[in-house]
């Protein structure tokens, strides 16, 4: 993903600490919110909260699988790479 301008200034701005190790973690695997949250010892809300920002800026892909006890919600990294252009 090659940002510049306003996208890249709205990226540069969800890429915190928290976004990038959820970023790293999904880049080795599919997992689903409560996962990450236990790896990353934080709540489960917060990191819902984070996934749905980066699902908004097509960082992640997420979808809705079965789980033991109702609905998963699975996240997959959508980018490997992201280049941040500060001058056109």
């Amino acid at each position: 993903m090659v940002v510049a301008g306003s996208e890249a200034l709205t990226i540069a701005e969800a890429l915190t600490a928290t976004t990038m190790k959820i970023l790293q973690l999904l880049s080795n695997e599919r997992l689903d919110v409560s996962t990450i949250g236990t790896r990353l010892g934080l709540s489960e809300a917060y990191i819902s909260e984070q996934i749905r920002l980066m699902e908004d800026l097509k960082l992640v892909n997420v979808t809705y699988e079965r789980g033991k006890r109702g609905i998963r919600k699975v996240c997959e990294a959508a980018v490997k790479k992201i280049t941040i252009v500060i001058k056109a």
